[in-house]
């Protein structure tokens, strides 16, 4: 016997049962006598010899004995039996693997009754391992053990569990062609569409699938995988149609989780389903939800549910960049819309700002030369000082709206007589419309309950809308009327002026949109008080109304509320002190200045100047500007000189034309009735007048407005502000140019010839003046950069404080707002470095050219991560230069290169560098849309731009500007490029030197 015992001696332990581990104690504890194996020591020598072998191995290994197979096996077996471990040893194979027995008896049969060992890899069985049906998948071999006197007497089975390896390889298959399928999806509809289609591919983990769509509190199916290809469940019976709505109005069932689902952002268990959130950060509403039925055979574990998880963060990928792309294309289509407003607010605001500029820089100017002439100085003074109080209306205006966008304006509400105040506001212009031959009538009706207003605000209310009202009336009157109905008043600023074309008055309300080509007493305004009288009154919670006929008048009426309960508690003033501004002052001098008899009478004696003039009888020149003061402040300049006549528009300056015959035009451009264009086609139209020089005198600042003016036939273009000095020089040289135009017909070769020599000493001064004129440029991105900047500061305030308050509509207006503001700052820059590069004096010191590039690349983070760019730059060296000078020379190289690059491959830029003989050689290179090389002679030219404005933004400016950076440091820059390949530039810098001035 192997087994014996000997009274209190231990039992004696088989050879082939020693060790084993768990598997092996419970073997030799086993009573076996129950079995058909019998006691241990009438197992047969094969039986003991696969017993030792399959206690030994670390692989899962079972034996099945007899012809009941009764099962043995060894400790890493027992996590395939799971839950019936240790009930599983000494059972028959049948009654163990009940739930599998179909598939593996005909397998069994094979290897006892035939002798014949199989073969299986990665079998899927659904087994109970656990106390339920479970999904697994096994590798295993069933191999014969011959009986020791001939026969097959049980098998041994090897096995590998490969569960985990497939079903994660399925899982990483669908997260793998979900990402390839929802590339490139253009909108919600084809994400969620190829989401099921995907999900299709995969049954085993999504038995069914259903994407919702929030409407409100109602969930609607947008597809599902039943819709598209019916499948039966595991078990064969078909499932049943999902709902077409799912109300989540209800306080339980599945309507709970849903919404726990969507408010948590997190996924939910609902019966043997799954809920998943499709929603996204910083996104308030949820893109959807999709619903997907659970694998029967798998439990929702940790590893499960995480599946789930990256499924969904996949698709909320995908639907933000359907958003983002949609966002795009909006914004393309408001781009031209957006440009044009720009356009129109750079074009009025310039001119808005240059004319006053000018009337105070001028009269200042003289004053400081001529202080002994007291009456003249208090004449120019008072100039200055209504063009200062002009300015600061135009200044307050823009800040207003600056406050407005940026929620600072709440307005300190006190109750008023409403009447009475606003008569009192209207009265301001009363002298300004009698004088014009117009009637102003007050119409104030009675009202009994209390008006709450801010005193300040509604100042700028009526003063705007009466202002307007003169504006655009040329004769008989204007109405103010005040009247209560019911719990609210009305107050109407009415008019017979030129009414509102059809078409215009849907947008009169707009912001920087005036009404053009028709007859007003001036075309100056920026077009922003209608739009800022509306947001004013909204501050009121009142609203305006508009009532207008072409050529009869307007009506615009402010509709408030009585009392005080729609006022915010906090806001409602306490005292009776009434606030007021000095602006009131502003807009009537402004309105005095639109009437035809604003002119003084006379010009007082100008600053004595260099005779500039050699002829002898005096020249006659004709000034046609609409604003009053820059007719009387030029015409004091140049009335001693010359004869002067005025007009106020174009229309009354060709008459005057006809009449006088003048030998020289000074003409504004933007006039109403004919503006300076329309004038100088009609002068080059007319056969007696066409060779009369004109000189436009304007606002409108850029090299394209003055290459358009000299296109246009003028003789020069002089933009304001100017200088007494260089005006007195462009009049006179141009004078004596049509002079020598006119001698040429007339004269010898050799008076030819004199007064070539004569035109080429004027050119002299010319240039010198043309160099003057380049400063302009200089002051003027000085004046318009802080008001951009402020618009930037307070919008991306506003973003920052309110991304999750404001509606998706409100963010995407700030959106807009704060990219039109990023170009214009851009395009300010860009004009004043590159006026200031050559003049600006600079402190130089050692620039590490890695901490310059480190630099950059944190202040690009968005542009680089929107075009998924990489940035590789090696070890760079140190030189001794401008830090400024440096920052913004790669500064502008790496915008380029992120600005041109591909839309269809990711930007790469690559910087390196070598030092030979104490020069620096730099190599810039990107792949992005390159360039053709035979252009690379003209890239660094100012203004010259290889690709149209409508696709890549851009002044024209930054690599005219790199060269200039680059040679003030006394060095050479090359470009070099393929189209369709990318570009490289190569920077050659001194590691000592400083910066050099160019001449």
């Amino acid at each position: 016997m192997d087994l014996a015992m000997a009274g209190d001696k231990a039992p004696i332990i088989p050879e082939f049962l020693s060790g084993g581990g768990e598997m092996g104690r419970r073997i030799r504890e086993f009573d076996w006598s129950g079995t058909s194996l019998g006691p241990v020591d009438q197992w047969p020598q094969s039986l003991r010899t696969c017993i030792r072998i399959m206690l030994d191995s670390r692989q899962p290994i079972w034996i099945g004995w007899g012809k009941d197979l009764i099962k043995l096996y060894n400790d890493p077996y027992k996590a395939i039996v799971g839950g019936k471990h240790p009930w599983a040893l000494g059972k028959p194979a049948a009654v163990v693997w009940r739930e599998i027995w179909t598939t593996i008896e005909p397998m069994l049969r094979q290897v006892m009754e035939m002798d014949e060992g199989t073969y299986v890899e990665s079998q899927y069985l659904i087994m109970e391992r656990n106390g339920y049906p479970e999904e697994t998948y096994y590798t295993f071999s069933y191999t014969p053990i011959p009986a020791d006197n001939g026969g097959t007497a049980g098998m041994i089975c090897f096995n590998t569990d490969d569960t985990e390896r497939i079903i994660g390889e399925r899982q990483l298959s669908t997260l793998t062609q979900l990402g390839k399928n929802l590339t490139d999806c253009r909108s919600p509809d084809e994400v969620i569409h190829k989401t099921i289609d995907t999900l299709l591919d995969n049954p085993h983990d999504f038995p069914a699938a259903c994407f919702y769509q929030i409407t409100g509190e109602t969930a609607i199916l947008a597809d599902c995988t039943h819709h598209r290809k019916p499948n039966p469940s595991p078990d064969g019976a078909p499932e049943p149609d999902p709902p077409e709505e799912i109300g989540l109005s209800a306080p339980d069932g599945i309507a709970f989780f849903i919404k726990q689902a969507l408010g948590k952002r997190q996924p939910q268990i609902y019966k043997n389903s799954i809920i998943l959130p499709i929603t996204q950060t910083g996104v308030r509403e949820p893109y959807g939800f999709l619903l997907s039925a659970l694998n029967p055979y798998r439990l929702p574990d940790e590893k499960y549910q995480g599946f789930f998880s990256l499924l969904a963060d996949q698709v909320t990928t995908s639907f933000g960049n359907v958003h983002i792309l949609d966002a795009e294309r909006k914004r393309a289509r408001a781009l031209a819309e957006i440009d044009q407003a720009k356009t129109i607010f750079f074009s009025n605001i310039s001119h808005e700002f240059r004319t006053p500029l000018t009337l105070l820089l001028g009269p200042i100017e003289d004053a400081i030369n001529e202080p002994e002439d007291v009456p003249n100085n208090l004449l120019r003074m008072g100039v200055a000082y209504r063009n200062a109080l002009r300015m600061q209306k135009l200044v307050n205006t823009l800040l207003e709206f600056s406050r407005i966008e940026a929620g600072r304006m709440d307005g300190q509400f006190t109750a008023v007589d409403i009447g009475a105040l606003t008569a009192d506001l209207a009265s301001s212009f009363r002298s300004a419309i009698e004088k014009a031959g117009m009637q102003l009538f007050l119409d104030l009706g009675p009202v009994t309950d209390e008006v709450y207003v801010d005193t300040v605000m509604w100042e700028k209310i009526i003063l705007n809308l009466v202002s307007n009202a003169f504006k655009y009336t040329i004769r008989g009157s204007i109405t103010v009327t005040v009247r209560q109905s019911g719990d609210e008043v009305g107050v109407s600023v009415i008019d017979t002026g030129i009414g509102i074309p059809d078409g215009q008055l849907e947008r009169i309300f707009d912001r920087f949109h005036r009404v053009e080509n028709v007859v007003v007493r001036s075309q100056e305004g920026t077009g922003i008080g209608l739009s800022l009288v509306r947001e004013l009154v909204h501050i009121h919670h009142g609203r305006i109304e508009v009532t207008s006929r072409p050529n009869e008048g307007s009506a615009f009426t402010i509709i408030l509320p009585t009392g005080k309960a729609h006022l915010p508690a906090d806001r409602i003033a306490t005292g009776d002190e009434i606030r007021k501004t000095n602006e009131r002052a502003a807009y009537v001098e402004e309105s005095l200045q639109w009437l035809p008899d604003a002119a003084t009478s006379g010009f007082p004696v100008s600053l004595p100047l260099p005779d500039l003039t050699a002829a002898e009888s005096r020249f006659k020149v004709l000034l046609a500007d609409d604003n009053a003061d820059m007719r009387n402040y030029v015409g004091r300049l140049l009335s001693e000189q010359y004869d002067l006549i005025t007009a106020t528009n174009g229309e009354e300056a060709f008459e005057k034309m006809l009449l006088h015959r003048p030998d020289l035009v000074l003409t504004d451009i933007m006039m109403p009735r004919l503006d300076g264009f329309g004038l100088l086609k009609k002068i080059r139209n007319h056969p007696k007048l066409r060779t009369t020089p004109v000189i436009f005198l304007s606002a409108r600042a850029g090299e394209e407005f003055k290459v358009e003016g000299l296109g246009a036939g003028a003789d020069d273009y002089l933009v304001k502000p100017f200088t007494t000095r260089e005006l007195i020089a462009r009049v006179d040289s141009n004078l004596r140019i049509n002079a020598a135009r006119r001698l040429v017909e007339q004269q010898l070769e050799q008076e030819v010839k004199k007064r070539t020599a004569e035109l080429n000493k004027l050119n002299t001064i010319l240039q010198q003046s043309n160099e003057d004129l380049r400063q302009f440029a200089h002051v003027a991105s000085h004046d318009l950069k802080e008001p951009v900047r402020k618009v930037k500061i307070y919008t991306g305030r506003l973003l920052e404080d309110n991304a999750t308050v404001l509606s998706a509509k409100s963010l995407s207006y700030l959106e807009k707002i704060n990219s039109a503001a990023n170009r214009m700052l851009t395009m300010i820059e860009g004009v004043l470095h590159h006026s200031t590069v050559n003049s600006a004096e600079q402190e130089t010191e050692a620039v590490d050219l890695n901490r310059i590039i480190r630099t950059i690349e944190a202040d690009l983070e968005l542009p680089i991560a929107q075009k998924q760019a990489t940035l590789h730059y090696s070890e760079l060296p140190t030189i001794e230069g401008a830090p400024i000078l440096l920052y913004q020379l790669f500064y502008n190289l790496i915008n380029n290169s992120l600005k041109f690059s591909r839309a269809d491959t990711p930007c790469r830029i690559e910087i390196s560098a070598k030092v030979e003989d104490d020069t620096a050689l730099i190599r810039l290179t990107d792949n992005g849309i390159g360039f053709d090389q035979e252009q690379a002679g003209k890239i660094f030219d100012a203004f010259f731009r290889l690709n149209t404005k409508d696709k890549y933004e851009g002044t024209g400016l930054g690599l005219s500007l790199c060269k200039k950076i680059v040679l003030r440091h006394g060095g050479d820059i090359q470009a070099a490029g393929t189209k369709g390949e990318g570009s490289e530039f190569r920077i050659r810098l001194p590691l000592k030197g400083g910066i050099g001035h160019l001449i």
